[in-house]
């Protein structure tokens, strides 16, 4: 088992994650750990995010995962922001 992806592997997951809404659904907070990075996330929290794509102009792509109560996760949103997320 993988733990560390390169930069570029990350940024091939996360352009899949943008065409496939629901590539993540079922895996642990340890397989998105290693798929997608750390990103800026608080590990036992339930709710976690991870910006996609950024454009020039502020706004943002921003993957949301919810986990159940065994780390497993059960939805996945992708959502456009601007400013802080």
């Amino acid at each position: 088992m993988v733990l560390h992806h390169s930069k570029a592997q990350n940024y091939d997951m996360k352009n899949t994650v943008l065409n496939n809404d629901k590539v993540l659904i079922g895996l642990s907070k340890k397989e998105v750990v290693v798929r997608l990075g750390n990103g800026f996330n608080f590990y036992p929290d339930n709710q976690w995010s991870y910006i996609l794509k950024r454009y020039w102009y502020g706004r943002k792509k921003v993957l949301y995962i919810d986990f159940d109560a065994a780390g497993t996760v059960i939805r996945q949103s992708i959502e456009s922001k601007y400013g802080r997320i």
